[in-house]
């Protein structure tokens, strides 16, 4: 017989009482009881310092509430459920004595209220909201969002609130109502954390604080190897490692004790000199250590929910740097900034504060999702990001480029109208809530440094905006602080909804819980504060299916709240792809898969390498140990809303690295008022100071608190930007992108880089401060000889020369780079400071000219002695200008030497005012001393060679924007190179007036050219050819000035660089051959290089010719003759590579970068024009030409005489240009 069916109702105890006494009732106790524990891990302090709380209980009628005494939780390390992040080595749970419960405290108490005024008392409250303010619910759903952070309103007004703000002359001020919800905002919700923690014993009490190492200077004495990015070497982990020491129980070890183990294996006297562990295992052990201890933290929400603390990252202090580094932005140091005068806390100060909207572009994963709203008088209002409130004006702000999520973001600011319903007080008391309670981003500090009182230097406005077609309604700072207030009053989960959410089917459950998913949910004194609500289960997926039953009456009682699901990720450093072993394997793999891809053949034996690694990535990615990703569920008894949503922490917390941003640009004023230069574009001098290494932790404030709070607070699902078209433009490393970007034309018209960092402008700046100090140098010792000059300029602008005047100028105050490891060292910071002090020079010398470098170069050299600074600042004339300053060419009528000058002159175009110095440029050294040019042409050798080296280096900065700095030094290496220089000197038929000491007379004549001359002759040749040249150059600018220098090489060298690209001939033979050898190296052995070996050599020493062979793998390739080894080397591997092109695969791949950008016969076509010096071909280079002719320039009498091909047609190859701005050289059908 089957038994009888039963129904199952759920009711409460109260209707459970008014049953009749004989009813049939069944009590069912749940076997399935979560294996976690339900109470909170960290207890509400005793309801006795709290007022109490009118809401419906479980408790039985007239229940008195027992106030809790406060347990210390126990150590997060001790959870029963398995952490995510596993680690080594963790020390033992720590032990505390628990104070009993007292008897008479049931087995389930509810939370105790919290902080807020009981419902009975809001009608006696001024500050109680009128019905007219209640708020409603939002309708935000059917609301069209997709304007937010986009549109910019010509008309803005707020809110009105009448009640809480009073007009007084041009400000508003808190009425007393106002200063009434201030004070309970305050009270209520920013005391929150305070009050929960108040009966709980002080962290340091609970978890004792770690004793570390102190920083070093660890750059003399014993060298120990850096681990650094930069490092050349890797150190051997197998010869560095903890000394032998007793076997100690794991139950007996703690934090301290394995930190006096890891640095026990150095002796007591050197320990006095480095007290830092530099090994590869002591500094992993190291950080175990710090891991454990903060996971030790007492009010830890969960193990795999990272948290921020006070100057500490994740792994370790968040500074490492040495006292006398700790200066500058990173440590919150700006120069310039003093305490700001206190604003009227009460008053909106409309008088002295500047307004401004922050609006960011692009704005996907700012305002794509769900948006928060306030629901105000029946409206939405929707979050619109941030306005910023300064005390001084900020003007020609470079926008503030943040790269977050593989994508670009721009920040701009610009005028708003003035918003009126706002006190300051109520401003920071958002910011506090916003940015130190929920957010926890406890290094924050927009006060100057070393002051505690005063405003802070900004003040935020979160801006919640109801559109009205063209204008926006914005939402007063009451209605926000009311709203939130009102919010984190609402438990997450009421423990009196709980029997009837038991009841609730699935989809009212999911419809129940809608609203609620996605926002914040927040526990006062937790470490987080506040996680992203990323699904609320009724179930936990972690119960347990054999638990004990229990009996009927505490089950009757024990409520069991939702469990609230997140998703988490654990940090990049302790997560798989920072775990050396893995970053080994991979390192590997990519290795031999490069290799295998330029192998002229694949063997078996690299076939099951590669397979064999493919498998063990496979393996360690599965194996779960460093798992990214990570599923957390929390019970959501103890957590209270928000109101907020994702959209404001993500915005809030790039507001940091914008107000940084802001500091930084106003404190270059201070710097612009040292060097007594005004910037026309501050963004230049800003990138000068900026390191590349710069742009991934450009965060505002410590970076693991950032990336912490991101992940608990920020978007649960991110779109993230294509990785290889945002770094392709900024990578700069590898052979195949080398020869990639060498393979454009350079711009028409000069063009902003894209490319971060100010490595660009170090190339300028180094250039730029050698030309200084060469024409100063030539002109103040005209006595001097060329090596005596050199000397002298490289004690100039040597690097720790160019360190010592950054700090004069202090340049170390502003300088922005990447903190971490790498620039804990004397040697990076030098190298750092010369390098900005070059970058700043470039800077001057872009947006004031060379004039400007030359005053402010020569002030920070001797401004601290007048004297000295007087005779560098007065250039005296060139000794042949001081005996004529009116000029020389009645000369050409008294000696007949410098008649034939004359037609070298017309040659060229060029009229020299003191032709006297011509001549001294064309007088070689064996010529001596005569009455006509006083000396040889060595000294305006010396200065020729800087000024070609710097006008090439400045217009290959501002024509070629996607090239870095090694890129750009190829390209100047070509073109200033002694063969080019002999090429353009032989074309210019410099060599045919070259002055000469003939039996006791000076006369003109040529380099001899003969075609039976041996090799070291003709190599000779080259040599003086491009000496001569630049003795010209110098000439050039003695006689003229630097515009000319300029206008010369822009006929005689800029187009050049078309052949140079086009043929790939920018890189010299020997690292050609070079580069192509690494391409038959194996993965598990040093790569082998082409060696050359002396074969013979014959001759006088003074003209010895050397024979050399290049040998690889002990096989001759070539051989190759010189007057020198270095040359005769060149010429063997230039032979080698014209004798083994099919064996090289990496020449193919460079002529294939050629013919996959540009056409055959536009190749042709350009070589053509280049080999007849076509006209229009020049143009093209000439800086002031007009695209519509060439009326009014000297282009056509600087261009050389030289043959031009008849049979070139002007109209069908003339160069049509993509474009003004963004045009290449290549014609638009030069690319297939």
């Amino acid at each position: 017989m089957d038994p009888p069916q039963k129904k199952v109702i759920y009711i409460n105890e109260r209707e459970l009482a008014n049953l009749p006494d004989g009813a049939s009732v069944y009590v069912l106790s749940s076997s399935n009881d979560s294996a976690k524990t339900q109470e909170p891990l960290l207890p509400t302090p005793p309801s006795t310092s709290l007022p109490t709380w009118a809401l419906p209980s479980p408790l039985p009628p007239g229940f008195q509430f027992q106030s809790l005494i406060p347990l210390i939780p126990l150590s997060p390390l001790s959870f029963s459920t398995s952490s995510s992040f596993l680690l080594d080595f963790c020390p033992p749970p720590l032990c505390f004595q628990y104070p009993p419960p007292p008897p008479n405290v049931p087995l389930f108490a509810p939370p105790p209220p919290p902080p807020s005024a009981p419902p009975n008392q809001l009608a006696l409250n001024p500050t109680a909201l009128t019905p007219s303010r209640q708020t409603k619910p939002s309708c935000s759903r059917d609301v069209d969002n997709s304007w937010r952070g986009g549109v910019v309103f010509p008309n803005v007004w707020c809110t009105p609130a009448t009640e809480f703000f009073e007009t007084i002359g041009v400000c508003k001020f808190a009425t007393q109502r106002m200063i009434e919800l201030e004070n309970d905002f305050e009270n209520y919700v920013l005391k929150r954390r305070e009050k929960a923690l108040a009966g709980f014993p002080p962290v340091n009490t609970v978890r004792p604080p770690l004793k570390r190492l102190g920083s070093v200077d660890i750059d003399h004495g014993n060298h120990f190897p850096v681990l650094s990015k930069n490092g050349r070497k890797r150190p051997n982990t197998k010869k560095s490692g903890i000394s032998s020491e007793p076997s100690i129980e794991l139950g007996s070890v703690t934090p301290d004790h394995l930190l006096n183990v890891i640095s026990g294996n150095m002796s007591s006297a050197h320990q006095s000199e480095v007290l830092q562990p530099h090994s590869l295992d002591d500094k992993l052990g190291q950080q175990r250590v710090e891991i454990s201890h903060k996971l030790a933290h007492p009010h830890r929400l969960h193990p795999s929910i990272w948290h921020n603390e006070p100057g500490e990252h994740n792994s370790g202090p968040a500074c490492s740097c040495k006292s006398k580094y700790r200066i500058g932005p990173l440590h919150n140091q700006f120069e310039g900034e003093t305490e700001v005068p206190r604003c009227q806390l009460e008053s909106n100060n409309r008088d002295r504060l500047y307004h401004y909207r922050v609006m960011v572009t692009p704005t996907t994963n700012f305002f794509d999702n769900k948006p928060s709203v306030i629901p105000f008088n029946g409206n939405d209002y929707l979050f619109d990001g941030y306005s910023i409130f300064l005390h001084s004006p900020i003007d020609n702000l470079p926008p503030c480029q943040l790269l977050r999520f593989n994508l670009l973001y721009e920040f701009v600011h610009f005028n708003e109208e003035f918003p009126e319903n706002f006190t300051v007080r109520a401003l920071d008391m958002l910011t506090e809530y916003v940015f130190k309670e929920l957010l926890e981003l406890l290094d924050l500090n927009w006060r100057p440094h070393g002051v505690d009182t005063g405003c802070p230097v900004v003040h935020l406005l979160p801006r919640f905006v109801r559109r009205l077609e063209n204008s926006g309604e914005l939402l007063s700072a009451d209605a926000i602080l009311d709203y939130w207030m009102r919010q984190t009053q609402l438990p997450l989960i009421p423990a009196s909804d709980l029997p009837t959410i038991r009841r609730m089917p699935n989809s009212e459950w999911s419809a129940h819980i809608d609203d609620l998913r996605g926002t914040l949910a927040w526990k006062p004194g937790a470490k987080p504060p506040a996680v992203r609500i990323d699904q609320l289960d009724r179930l936990s997926s972690y119960s347990s299916t054999s638990s004990s039953s229990m009996s009927s009456s505490c089950a009757a009682r024990l409520p069991t709240f939702p469990m609230l699901v997140h998703m988490t990720f654990t940090p990049m450093k302790l997560s798989l792809s920072r775990d050396p072993q893995y970053k080994s394997v991979l390192k590997n793999y990519l290795k031999l898969l490069y290799l295998i891809v330029n192998k002229p053949r694949i063997s078996a034996e690299d076939r099951n390498q590669l397979a064999e690694l493919t498998n063990k990535l496979d393996s360690m990615d599965h194996s779960g140990v460093h798992r990214r990703e990570i599923t957390v569920e929390l019970s959501s008894e103890g957590f209270y809303r928000t109101g907020i949503r994702p959209d404001v922490a993500q915005f809030a917390l790039n507001m940091a690295s914008f107000v940084t941003h802001v500091r930084c640009i106003m404190s270059l004023k201070s710097l612009e008022a040292r060097l007594n230069y005004q910037f026309k574009d501050k963004s230049i001098l800003h990138q000068a100071l900026t390191h590349p290494s710069y742009r991934r932790t450009d965060f505002g404030t410590n970076q693991d608190h950032f990336q912490n709070t991101l992940t608990s607070c920020g978007l649960r699902t991110i779109k993230y930007g294509d990785k290889l078209q945002l770094y392709k433009k900024w990578r700069k490393k590898g052979l195949s992108k080398m020869i990639q970007v060498m393979s454009f034309m350079p711009k028409q018209h000069e063009e902003r880089s894209k490319i971060y960092g100010n490595e660009r402008l170090e190339f300028l700046g180094d250039a730029a401060i050698e030309i200084i100090a060469s024409i100063h140098l030539f002109f103040m010792f005209p006595d001097l000889p060329e090596g005596n000059l050199d000397a002298y300029r490289q004690a100039l602008v040597q690097n720790q020369h160019l360190a010592d005047l950054a700090l004069r100028l202090g340049l170390h105050k502003h300088l922005l780079y990447t903190h971490s490891v790498d620039f804990c060292h004397d040697s990076t910071y030098v190298y750092a400071r010369s390098d900005a002090f070059e970058a700043v020079m470039a800077a001057l010398a872009l947006d004031g000219g060379l004039e400007a470098v030359d005053r402010i170069f020569g002030a920070v050299l001797f401004g601290d002695c007048e004297r000295i600074h007087r005779v560098w600042v007065q250039i005296p004339p060139h000794p042949l200008q001081a005996e004529y300053p009116d000029g020389d060419r009645e000369w050409v009528l008294k000696v007949p030497m410098f008649k034939k000058l004359v037609d070298l002159e017309e040659r060229l175009g060029i009229h020299f005012k003191h032709l006297r110095v011509l001549a001294r440029a064309l007088t070689v050294r064996k010529t001596g001393y005569n009455i006509y040019t006083l000396g040889d042409n060595q000294r305006l050798e010396f200065l020729g060679d800087s000024l070609l080296k710097y006008v090439t280096t400045d217009y290959l900065y501002r024509h070629f924007p996607r090239h870095h700095e090694g890129h750009l030094s190829l390209l100047k290496n070509s073109l200033v190179n002694k063969y080019t220089q002999a090429t353009v000197c032989s074309e210019l038929g410099l060599d045919q007036f070259i002055i000469r000491r003939e039996e006791n007379s000076l006369t003109i004549s040529s380099i001899p050219e003969e075609a039976t001359a041996s090799a070291t002759r003709r190599q000779q040749n080259v040599k003086n050819k491009a000496d001569l040249l630049e003795a010209f150059i110098g000439a050039l600018y003695v006689d003229k000035d630097i515009t000319w220098v300029e206008r010369f090489c822009q006929v005689c060298f800029w187009p050049r660089l078309v052949e140079f690209i086009l043929k790939q001939e920018w890189n010299d033979p020997k690292s050609k051959l070079q580069q192509c050898c690494l391409t038959f190296r194996s993965l598990n052995e040093d790569p082998e290089l082409a060696h050359y070996k002396v074969l013979e050599y014959a001759g006088p020493s003074n003209d010895r010719e050397h024979k050399v062979g290049v040998y690889f793998r002990n096989v001759l390739l070539a051989v190759g003759i010189g007057r020198s080894v270095q040359s005769a080397e060149m010429d063997a591997a230039k032979n080698a590579l014209e004798a083994h092109q099919e064996a090289f695969k990496q020449l193919n791949f460079q002529r294939a970068v050629i013919h996959k950008r540009y056409r055959q016969p536009y190749i042709a076509k350009m070589l053509n024009k280049l080999e007849s010096w076509d006209e229009s071909l020049v143009d093209k280079f000439v800086g002031d030409v007009p695209e519509d002719g060439r009326e009014g320039t000297a282009t056509s009498e600087l261009v050389p005489k030289r043959k031009r091909c008849e049979s070139s047609k002007e109209g069908d190859e003339d160069i049509n240009v993509r474009g003004i701005t963004d045009s290449d050289m290549e014609l638009e059908d030069g690319s297939p």
